[in-house]
């Protein structure tokens, strides 16, 4: 069975800034933020004809697009701070099976149905369960070998939706038989 190895260590703003770009911060981000407009507008609508109310609801909204900022970068670094594990190494194991996870403080392995989506962006492969949150992020740095990634590109077109920059070299690797170590 083919097997891709990826290992890393996080730095903590590497972590922070690609948990903001691609994980949930951004989505609570953006639906949030969406949210607070209509409300500023009803507010300042409510101000122009004169009601004192108006205030209260601009005031409202734009309490909530604050709160909606502070914790679109509280997350991350929450999740950094209390994360067992996440400082140290980590080593990322992708076979047909699915996707397994070693740190210093826990082993743990997980069926690809989990991840049923994976995109490639700006030197990151992102799985999650949903196209909006990723819920693991795979440095391209990481892989141990040109091959490695090559057949991680190909597991992940087998077992998720993928959407892959296109790399003919890539490909082209995955198709050839795994080197053999002679003795």
């Amino acid at each position: 069975m083919e097997q891709a190895v990826a290992e890393f260590v996080w730095d903590e703003a590497e972590f922070k800034r690609v948990s903001r770009k691609y994980g949930f911060s951004k989505v609570f981000l953006r639906y949030n933020l969406l949210s607070a407009v209509p409300i500023v507008i009803a507010g300042i609508s409510l101000t122009v004809v004169g009601e004192r109310a108006g205030w209260a609801v601009v005031g409202f909204g734009a309490v909530y697009v604050l709160y909606c900022l502070w914790f679109s970068r509280a997350v991350p670094r929450s999740l950094w701070r209390r994360t067992l594990g996440i400082k140290g190494p980590q080593r990322l194991v992708f076979t047909d099976d699915g996707v397994a996870s070693h740190t210093d403080v826990s082993d743990k392995s997980e069926k690809w149905q989990l991840y049923k989506y994976v995109s490639e962006r700006d030197g990151w492969y992102l799985l999650g369960r949903t196209r909006r949150i990723a819920t693991i992020f795979v440095p391209k740095r990481s892989f141990l070998s040109p091959r490695d990634e090559a057949v991680f590109r190909s597991i992940v077109r087998a077992h998720a939706q993928a959407s892959l920059i296109p790399n003919s070299q890539q490909d082209e690797i995955a198709i050839l038989p795994p080197p053999t170590s002679s003795n």
